[in-house]
């Protein structure tokens, strides 16, 4: 007998559950997306990143637990005697969630510390008698980062102050850099949207725990839940929906349609009608429910197939392959640059976009480098996925509407607060993006040489010249003695290079002249790019070098993406200098 329940965050990390993570166990993995994305989730299902009402229950999931050595649960109960249980599956989202919930606690500012004491109730479990009263933390960690989250995360005010680690190991940098994504993002809410938060993951988010009373029988559990069976798909559900509607000619026809599109769109068949879902405007209904709207939407079954279906199954078919054979070249340009991105949040707006593209190839082709603008444009923003599909919503909408669009349609504006954010994250942009700043550096690239460089972005890795950490020996410590100097100039887009991995292991630490040859002489395994090619000329690198290119790549992304980074940096420099001369001038 496996004893299972629903139980809400608030009661899992209560009463009798004390956790472990088994030492067999996988360090923590989830990285910075995965964790964005939970949140953006959270915030959207709490109703705090929109004008909705919070949706009355959240589930996130099983979470299989193994009882203690010896232990026969035979129903899950608050009341049980508090004992420890090995978690077997559902780690990553447990340590997320709990230092999700130490930043909320640390960042309240209301004076009765609502938030901070109930949270604190959730991450520490109190043991013992009224007389003998002892503390454990709700969950320990059984690899080296226990202590890292334990003093940067569970400890009272520790999740929002600078971590007190040398050389992290991976998962341990991992675990902190959620944390700070965490801090920074819920930074920006109010005190109460923060409460809300908090109330909502506790009381409104739910998991399926699952007990066995082995390791057999529990990773069986967890084999079960993960690997084994084929899921019925929601296409599934939906192929049925739709032809049990149809005339009997109809359905052979549509069975026939259906399936040719499911085999050319293979694994994105399933990510279809997410999209679909979005396009229409349902986003908020899950996918089965969302498309069966646009059916009811669509007059039915048959004008859904003919009308909705299979013209945008067959545009995003387009949109997967990069219009290659179909579409004019510099369409597939953009398409390719699209379809490098992570996540696509851009992708019903491009399936719209392209549905009926043959009718105005002119207006399809504007659209389309709109949306590869506003794709790129928000990843420098840093803006989450929720806000994206957000912003792609509202261009879908324009797009459906029919109605003229030019370059000043509202739509595409970006306030000067998101431009000042866009020159702010630039500055360090490869500390917040790794992936995506490579794939700016590539398309900067390609604007260097006049055309686009067919090349797999995962051949390439960053190097950067000015090396971030010179030994204490190393000439670079000569020309930039300042370390204050070295910080600010080593993450500058105007340092960094793509060369190959072992070539990037080569360059490290070295000096710029040997920095050069290995840069020139290249990898056999793949071509040397217009963006490293940029410096080779340089006979050396000094902060001057840096800073120009850094303007001259800047000035790239004004002119590709239609923004004004490099007036936004002018001016904040001419207000920072009229605030130090008005503080200089005596009082009269």
């Amino acid at each position: 007998m496996y004893p299972t329940a629903s139980l809400s965050i608030a009661e899992l990390l209560s009463g009798p559950y004390l956790l472990n993570i088994p030492l067999f166990q996988r360090p923590y993995s989830w990285g910075r997306e995965q964790a964005e994305q939970l949140l953006d989730d959270l915030l959207e299902a709490a109703g705090i990143s929109s004008d909705d009402e919070p949706e009355p229950a959240y589930f996130l999931g099983a979470v299989v637990l193994m009882d203690a050595p010896g232990a026969e649960t035979a129903k899950l109960s608050p009341k049980m005697t508090p004992r420890e249980f090995g978690v077997i599956d559902g780690q990553q989202r447990l340590v997320t969630l709990m230092t999700l919930l130490a930043v909320l606690r640390d960042l309240e500012t209301d004076a009765r510390k609502t938030v901070s004491k109930r949270v604190q109730g959730m991450l520490v479990a109190q043991l013992g008698t009224r007389f003998f009263r002892t503390e454990r933390f709700r969950l320990h960690l059984s690899t080296r980062e226990r202590a890292v989250f334990e003093d940067n995360v569970l400890l009272p005010g520790s999740s929002v102050l600078p971590a007190n680690i040398q050389s992290p190991s991976l998962p341990e940098a991992t675990l902190l850099e959620v944390r700070d994504r965490f801090r920074a993002v819920l930074a920006e809410l109010t005190n109460t949207d923060r409460a809300a938060l908090a109330d909502f993951i506790a009381d409104r988010c739910f998991v399926v725990v699952i007990v066995g009373n082995d390791i057999d029988r529990s990773h069986q559990m967890f084999v079960v839940l993960n690997e084994r069976g084929r899921k019925l798909q929601r296409n599934d559900i939906l192929k049925s929906d739709i032809l049990a509607r149809m005339s009997a000619n109809d359905a052979k026809w549509a069975v026939a349609m259906w399936d040719e599109m499911s085999a050319e769109l293979g694994e994105g068949f399933e990510a279809f009608f997410a999209h679909l879902r979005t396009i229409y405007g349902h986003g908020r209904l899950q996918i089965v429910s969302g498309v069966r709207q646009v059916i009811r939407d669509s007059g039915g079954s048959e004008a859904f197939f003919k009308e909705v279906f299979l013209p945008l199954a067959k545009s995003y078919a387009i949109v997967r392959s990069g219009g290659v054979g179909v579409l004019p070249r510099e369409m597939q340009s953009t398409l390719a640059y699209l379809n490098r991105l992570p996540e696509a949040d851009w992708a019903p707006a491009a399936i719209f976009a392209l549905k009926d593209w043959k009718r105005d190839p002119a207006r399809a082709a504007f659209l389309l480098g709109e949306i590869e603008r506003l794709a790129m444009l928000t990843r420098l923003l840093c803006a989450g996925s929720g806000k994206r599909v957000r912003r792609f919503s509202e261009f879908v909408k324009v797009i459906r509407s029919g109605e003229p669009i030019d370059k000043s349609h509202p739509v595409l504006q970006l306030t000067r607060d998101e431009v000042r954010g866009i020159a702010f994250h630039l500055k360090d942009f490869h500390k917040r993006n790794p992936k995506v700043c490579k794939l700016l550096l590539l398309r900067l690239g390609d604007e260097l040489s006049g055309g686009m460089d067919a090349v797999d972005p995962d051949q390439y890795t960053i190097e950067h010249v000015l090396p971030q950490r010179p030994a204490a020996s190393s000439p670079w410590r000569q020309l930039f003695p300042s370390a204050e100097e070295r910080a600010q100039l080593v993450e500058s887009l105007g340092n960094l290079v793509l060369i190959t991995q072992q070539d990037n292991d080569r360059a490290r630490n070295a000096s710029w002249d040997d920095k050069k040859e290995i840069y020139s002489k290249g990898s056999s395994q793949a071509s040397m790019l217009a963006i490293t090619r940029d410096v080779i000329g340089e006979r050396e690198w000094r902060r001057g070098q840096i800073e120009t290119r850094e303007q001259r790549l800047v000035g790239l992304i004004d002119r590709i993406w239609r923004v004004d980074i490099l007036g936004q940096r002018s001016g904040a420099r001419a207000a920072k200098a009229a605030e130090e001369s008005e503080a200089a001038t005596p009082l009269a």
